[in-house]
């Protein structure tokens, strides 16, 4: 039943679809947010489109045509145009469902704090030991830059409730995930040269994955929270 040309399509149709269909909730209210919501997802995504295009292109991952539409543009898949749309979405409205009905999350802003440095520290150590593989070394050099810039220039309030959504995001990111590096098929429809990564999977997904979807959500909810205190001051004032 996966193998199909519209499979990549599919999740990432399976991906969004929560958000859409529970969005306009009124409690939630989720649908009112893209206004702040899209603005983000564009310039992260723009950053991250333009990497990923850039790595397809040298080989550092690649897909594989059966698993696809076929429509492609600036040398990537459709689908792949969506999945820096779909997750991001998923993934906020996940933050905004746990920020509502529970406000206060389960970690204080001093141990979020203190698992932004240590994560900050173990980025860097990735980095520098892994210069040579392009996935690892880029991926981990930009997390540290930029988990460096929300430890001391940044320093936003919203960190220990962005930590507890990825952390719940995990789980759907595992199926979603999972499925594009290979789990349940023949073969991959994201797949990854281990020249440019550690070679370590959890299951099919190559451990940097984490911790890339950790680093293009957190630019997201940066972005969004930064629009939407914006909005709420300039509305205020």
């Amino acid at each position: 039943m996966l193998e199909t040309e519209f499979l990549y399509l599919a999740i990432n149709i399976f991906t969004i679809s929560v958000p859409l269909i529970r969005g306009f909730e009124p409690r939630i209210q989720f649908a009112r947010s893209f206004v702040h919501l899209l603005p983000a997802i564009a310039i992260v995504g723009g950053v991250f489109i333009v990497w990923d295009a850039w790595f397809t292109y040298m080989g550092v991952w690649g897909f594989t045509q059966e698993y696809l539409t076929g429509l492609n543009l600036i040398n990537l898949p459709i689908e792949e145009w969506l999945f820096f749309i779909t997750v991001p979405t998923a993934c906020v409205f996940i933050y905004r469902v746990l920020n509502y009905f529970w406000p206060k999350p389960f970690i204080s802003e001093k141990v979020a704090w203190q698992i932004n440095m240590y994560l900050a520290f173990f980025a860097v150590a990735m980095a520098v030991m892994n210069t040579e593989k392009w996935y690892t070394g880029i991926n981990f050099g930009l997390l540290a830059i930029y988990l460096f810039y929300l430890q001391y220039l940044r320093k936003p309030t919203w960190l220990p409730h962005f930590y507890r959504a990825y952390l719940v995001a995990l789980v759907p990111f595992f199926i979603v995930n999972g499925i594009l590096t290979g789990t349940g098929l023949e073969t991959q429809v994201v797949w990854y040269n281990d020249d440019h990564n550690l070679g370590i999977r959890m299951v099919t997904i190559p451990f940097e994955d984490t911790f890339y979807g950790m680093l293009l959500v957190m630019g997201v909810v940066d972005l969004y929270e930064r629009f939407s205190n914006n909005a709420y001051h300039s509305v205020k004032n």
